[in-house]
């Protein structure tokens, strides 16, 4: 049984850094040639989020799943209108490698309530070994703070500037492993 890594992607894998970087600007330009040439919509849809997610930090995020064994239940607003089969193809054309096993449901309320949802109605002791108010397998990456209490431990919170940076990457390594710090 994987960890589970609940993923958010505005300000964890984009992030100001991504649109000032090269990846972002080589994207703007590429957009303006896709726009005179004849591509499939799928295709200009798939380069559209390719140019929105930073490669740096998905190789990253890459080898952090990698690393704990994580899969992946995406959070972000990025999961309204998309099924798993679209957010996994997105992200695999994006360079991801990891295994998007779920999106939690909007409800409209905070994030936490939401993620707290998912635990409850996936988390089960035939698939887990345990109930979901005894899982502690999983991390939340994201840069809004509206989680809840019982989150604090599991919460990793990034900024809009910097997004997914290697330290929290080896923070929550450590937190998997049971590494104090």
């Amino acid at each position: 049984m994987n960890n589970i890594i609940f993923l958010d992607i505005d300000g964890v894998l984009n992030c100001q850094l991504h649109y000032k970087s090269l990846q972002f600007k080589d994207y703007k330009e590429a957009k303006k040639q896709m726009r005179k040439d004849v591509k499939s919509e799928r295709i200009y849809r798939l380069d559209y989020y390719k140019g929105q997610i930073s490669s740096e930090r998905i190789e990253w995020f890459n080898e952090l799943c990698k690393d704990v064994e994580a899969d992946v239940v995406i959070s972000s607003t990025w999961r309204m209108g998309k099924s798993i089969e679209e957010l996994q193809e997105i992200f695999n054309y994006c360079g991801g490698t990891f295994n998007i096993i779920s999106k939690t449901e909007h409800l409209g309320y905070e994030r936490g309530i939401e993620i707290s949802k998912w635990l409850k109605d996936n988390i089960k002791p035939e698939t887990y070994g345990c109930h979901y108010f005894d899982f502690y397998r999983y991390a939340i990456i994201d840069d809004d703070s509206d989680m809840l209490l019982n989150q604090e431990m599991h919460f990793f919170k990034t900024d809009g500037y910097s997004g997914l940076t290697p330290n929290i990457c080896y923070r929550i390594k450590r937190f998997f492993l049971h590494k104090t710090f």
